[in-house]
């Protein structure tokens, strides 16, 4: 009852705005009307939402029985009457007010929000499938009761928000992954090979020396020093070729020393 009298005064307020702006200009009026509607929208925000009802109207049975089977059929209807009253519960009714504040609130909620924060901001939800969950007239989509979309489009948003930023950081990883695997295809075998705390060194069944490196807070890389003097860099690969070589980064010419300049600036 309170709530229809607030929402009542609410619209009242934006009739008032309306009529000093554009009907009889009077800013005082206007912005006293403002300031009102303002505040009223907070306090309607801040009352609790209406309480699912229950339905706990019973049907009587009458029967014409003994006495005794009068009382056995009185407890059973009972007992089934009760049952049914606690399984079935009306959807909450809000007005067209509660409606647009239950969806503000909604689309203020951060993706990853808990289960039970979102009904801490929310209220208790129409219908909760688990994964699905129910307000009013959209819906919010749960993974392991962590919010991670939703059919509102301030939360679809967020989404899609999220997503190009993982599709950006991927991309410059992998630009990055890149530039280290030229880097590591590029340094000279003597250089590589007077690191062996840095850099591992093996041999494959065909005979090319295999150098294994780990940057820090990348992939590993793996590079094949062929013997006709062709290196190629990969991203290691537990299940790729050869049990190690995944994605080719890199292939030139290997570099076994590093060239020397002359003080006139000509290499020899």
């Amino acid at each position: 009852m309170l709530n229809n009298f607030l929402t009542l005064i609410w619209i009242v307020l934006v009739i008032c705005i309306f009529y000093f702006w554009k009907k009889k200009l009077n800013r005082k009026y206007m912005w006293g009307s403002i300031i009102g509607l303002i505040a009223l929208t907070f306090l309607i925000g801040s009352l609790p939402q209406n309480k699912p009802v229950k339905d706990t109207s019973k049907s009587t049975e009458v029967t014409s029985v003994s006495s005794s089977s009068k009382s056995t059929s009185a407890s059973s209807s009972s007992k089934s009457s009760a049952a049914a009253s606690s399984n079935h519960e009306k959807k909450p009714k809000r007005n067209q007010f509660q409606k647009m504040i239950l969806k503000h609130r909604a689309g203020n909620l951060e993706l990853g929000t808990s289960k039970s924060d979102v009904e801490k901001k929310l209220g208790k939800p129409d219908q909760d499938d688990g994964q699905i969950v129910l307000y009013d007239n959209f819906k919010l989509y749960f993974e392991n009761s962590k919010l991670v979309g939703g059919d509102l489009p301030a939360i679809q948003k967020k989404v899609d928000k999220k997503i190009a930023k993982e599709k950006q950081e991927r991309q410059e990883e992998q630009s990055k992954v890149t530039g280290f695997a030229q880097s590591f295809g590029r340094k000279p075998v003597d250089a590589i090979q007077s690191m062996p705390s840095v850099y591992r060194t093996t041999q494959d069944d065909n005979g090319n020396t295999v150098y294994g490196w780990h940057p820090e807070g990348l992939p590993e890389l793996v590079r094949v020093d062929s013997a006709n003097n062709n290196t190629d860099v990969y991203l290691y690969d537990e299940h790729g070729k050869n049990n190690m070589l995944g994605e080719h980064l890199y292939h030139g010419r290997t570099i076994y020393q590093k060239q020397q300049v002359n003080n006139n600036g000509y290499d020899y």
